[in-house]
């Protein structure tokens, strides 16, 4: 190879050395669970609140020096999902109508609570997956896989995480090899032995899956493999982590508790700040 392509594949390679790829994974694990948590717990009619939750995420995008679009572009597939998820919830969910559908003999209302749950799911998914997005941009799986593993999580749902990771595109194509064999050997037939060619394949497809899986735990037992997950790195907090965790937590306290509310009001009655708080 040559040395300039050797080296230009090194620099792509290379991370962005940000702030949040500095840190523990643990961590980001820790901080960026509490504030989906915090989010879910949050009912939808406090907007300002879901406000402040978007700028402490925005603040964190901006700490992990990644591309606004490439954020956008992985956002933009994974919310079709969610709005086809919750379309029907305003015509589904019960309560005072606000407005009605009429299609030819088919009559639709839309209730103000379904229009509030379809604005809680809406909002709180796309924020959820924002911060999602940061973060597997800015964690390797095996980093986050022991950042898991050191937070003792049971290491058995650790180990699948791994195995389904490291496995699932070797399953796909071989899925991919028995449709090819499919289709070079169908000749048009009625709907019926279809289905059945497809039950053929999915129990093929689970013997060979388990098979492999037996070839791939005798191989890691002959290797000395004892269900410890390895990593090269070595982990261990630091005062950016300490720090980064403490500003996180003091936001979602701040957040939670309504203490921005209640400075802004104080700000406009004029009240002191102990009958404020």
């Amino acid at each position: 190879m040559n040395q300039n392509v050797l080296v230009r594949l090194i620099h792509t390679m290379k991370l962005t050395n940000s702030l949040l790829e500095k840190l523990d994974p643990r961590t980001k694990i820790v901080s960026f669970l509490s504030i989906i948590l915090c989010m879910i717990l949050t009912p939808i009619t406090r907007i300002r609140d879901f406000g402040l939750y978007f700028l402490l995420i925005l603040a964190i995008g901006f700490c992990s020096k990644i591309a606004p679009s490439q954020i956008l572009k992985k956002i933009c597939i994974l919310i079709p999902f969610v709005l086809f998820i919750a379309m029907f919830v305003p015509f589904i969910k019960e309560g005072n109508v606000c407005w009605s559908l009429k299609i030819s003999h088919w009559k639709f209302d839309i209730t103000y609570e379904g229009v509030w749950t379809f604005l809680n799911i809406i909002v709180k998914s796309t924020l959820s997956i924002f911060l999602l997005v940061i973060a597997t941009s800015t964690t390797a799986f095996p980093d986050f896989l022991k950042g898991l593993d050191m937070l003792r999580v049971p290491r058995l749902l650790v180990m699948l995480m791994s195995f389904m990771y490291r496995y699932i595109f070797v399953l796909i194509d071989e899925a991919r090899r028995l449709m090819r064999a499919r289709s070079l050997r169908y000749f048009g037939s009625r709907y019926k032995e279809q289905f059945r060619a497809m039950g053929y394949m999915i129990g093929v497809l689970f013997i060979r899956t388990f098979e492999r899986a037996e070839r791939i735990y005798s191989a890691m037992i002959i290797r000395g493999f004892s269900g410890e997950i390895l990593s090269v790195k070595r982990f261990r907090y630091s005062s950016m982590d300490i720090l980064f965790l403490v500003g996180i937590i003091v936001s979602l306290v701040c957040i939670v508790s309504g203490l921005v509310n209640k400075i802004e009001h104080m700000r406009v009655s004029g009240a002191h700040l102990w009958q404020g708080l």
